[in-house]
């Protein structure tokens, strides 16, 4: 019988203890570097590296399943620390069910990697591509369902970075996710075959440290790369769309008791003020009136009138029969007032703007709604119709309501119904000044390259502005100290290329492809197994 060596307990401890909190820390600590209002993207390459040097010492699952549950959950309270200003139980359920949607994917990675090492190039090749796309598919799953929650994925850490992005028109978001997670088994791959692989070969020198893994990444790279050297892009193209003047009011507590004039008085100041550098158009953010504007529409009709401009608001709108709320963008024009028809916010906040169906059993479940009530959904994409008359030209907005610019099928489905531009209308001021804002508009970065179309943004309480066609972002409203944190108004020129004018990307038509394809590719882990026992056997 073979002698066992003995384990020593400091040897043991290291096993059990310090190599997974070592490798957790390390991967979580690295992605949330990824991630605004951290400004090292680069990390993204390579922040599975401790993570996979874990996993390929065939650790237990439950031991995968318990370390990745609460290290992923500390993850997500760390990066969504800004939520625990409206509910820090939620945040906490909530960062518990975004740490269970990893975990699946680093138990399917615990399960595959052993195997994928062990084989030749083409099954890693096959365990790299299963593994990249079983990610992309969690991500895409996040996105779906009533308490669907796409925000921060992997993609969304490049929104610095607009040249990795540009495929991101004909694949969405979901190809630079791919990308990231294959790149990062890559490079792992090749620091394997340095330390592990090369010294059970014969070859020495530098063909023995040659790794086709490595290489493969690097070409992906530059897929990703090509359609900056391809299809390049100047701003000397480009024409000028329209003047566009963003107030940025900081309103806080907004339905509290006897705050309503004044923040009537801030809207009509900053507006007048913006008023002075005659731009085509005014925006507010959302839910700025105190009121329902339908029911208080006077005062923000008189500030359309005295400026002469027309305004796209965000607001609640009521109806009387049925007694229903909407959380709206709405359009104010001098000659006509406030026009009828408006746009209805569709992908409401679970719990904060609607209780979801199935959770009604829950006592003072109600409490957790906004101090407004209950939301109905809108039923629809729709645009508003603007006549610009710095150009003489009429645009057609495209509205998005608060976090609806963090799904992609909301932005697309307004970009086929006509959108020139996409005009984000949102708050944050719930949030404090600890990110939220970078985070968010990081998302409008995919939304403008995916559907080649401009995204204007106008907040409450931080990050108003413009972003290109090309994901690249133009104009944002800073104070003297460089904060998007403040209340201000500015007026700033958007500007098109005219190559893409009433254009239609390849994911604005065919839409989430991506998942689909990345489907059967997972299927691939089980045939990279399955050709790597036969390896064995033979």
């Amino acid at each position: 019988m073979k002698r066992q060596i003995p384990i020593l307990p400091g040897e043991l401890s290291i096993r059990i203890l310090w190599a997974p909190v070592t490798a957790c820390s390390l991967t979580f600590g690295l992605l949330l570097c990824a991630f605004p209002p951290r400004e090292t993207p680069e990390t993204a390459y390579f922040f599975l590296i401790p993570a996979l040097w874990w996993l390929s010492s065939r650790p237990s699952y439950k031991s995968v399943f318990l370390v990745f549950l609460f290290f992923g959950w500390l993850y997500y309270l760390t990066l969504l620390w800004w939520l625990r200003h409206v509910t820090f139980s939620g945040l906490s359920l909530g960062a518990l069910l975004l740490s269970g949607y990893l975990v699946i994917w680093f138990l399917f990675a615990r399960w595959l990697i052993p195997h994928g090492l062990k084989g030749r190039f083409g099954t890693r090749l096959l365990s790299m591509l299963s593994l990249a796309s079983a990610w992309t598919l969690i991500e895409w799953g996040r996105s779906q369902f009533a308490l669907g929650f796409p925000w921060c994925p992997l993609s969304v850490s490049q929104w610095q970075r607009p040249a990795v992005l540009q495929i991101s028109e004909w694949t969405g978001g979901w190809a630079i996710s791919f990308f990231l997670v294959f790149f990062n088994l890559c490079i792992a791959s090749y620091l394997h075959h340095l330390l592990v692989r090369r010294r059970k070969t014969s070859r020495t020198g530098i063909v023995g440290s040659m790794c086709p893994d490595f290489y493969v990444g690097l070409a992906f790279l530059g897929v990703m790369l090509s359609p900056v050297f391809f299809s390049p892009s100047s701003h000397d193209d480009e024409v000028p769309m329209l003047r566009a003047g963003f107030v940025q009011p900081y309103l806080l507590e907004k339905w509290g008791v006897g705050k309503a004039a004044r923040h009537k008085d801030t809207l009509r100041r900053h507006s007048h003020i913006l008023a002075a550098t005659r731009p085509d158009v005014i925006l507010w953010p959302e839910a700025s009136t105190p009121y329902a504007i339908n029911e208080d529409s006077t005062w923000v009709e008189d500030i359309s009138k005295r400026t002469q401009l027309p305004m796209i608001v965000g607001a609640i709108t009521k109806s009387a029969d049925p007694p229903l709320s909407y959380n709206s963008v709405c359009s104010i024009t001098p000659q006509h007032g406030l026009i009828r028809k408006y746009y209805a916010k569709r992908a409401l906040v679970p719990f904060g703007e609607y209780i979801p169906k199935g959770f009604g059993w829950i006592p003072n479940l109600d409490k957790l709604v906004g101090p407004t009530g209950r939301f109905e959904p809108g039923g629809d994409a729709r645009t508003m119709l603007l006549d610009v008359n710095s150009t003489g030209n009429s645009l057609e907005i495209g509205p998005l309501v608060c976090y609806e610019d963090i799904f992609p099928d909301l932005a697309r489905e307004t970009t086929n119904q006509g959108a020139d531009f996409l005009f984000v209308s949102t708050n944050n001021a719930w949030f404090g000044e600890e990110g939220c804002a970078e985070q968010h508009a990081a998302h409008s970065v995919l939304r403008a390259i995916e559907n080649r179309r401009p995204v204007l943004r106008c907040g409450n309480a931080g990050w108003s502005g413009w972003i290109d066609e090309q994901g690249v972002r133009r104009s944002v409203m800073r104070d003297q100290n460089g904060s998007v944190y403040f209340e201000g108004a500015a007026t700033f020129s958007i500007s098109s290329d005219p190559s893409q004018i009433h254009q239609k990307t390849f994911f604005s038509r065919q839409g989430d492809w991506f998942p689909y394809v990345c489907l059967p590719l997972c299927g691939f882990g089980f045939l990279a197994k399955r050709q790597n026992g036969l390896l064995i056997h033979s």
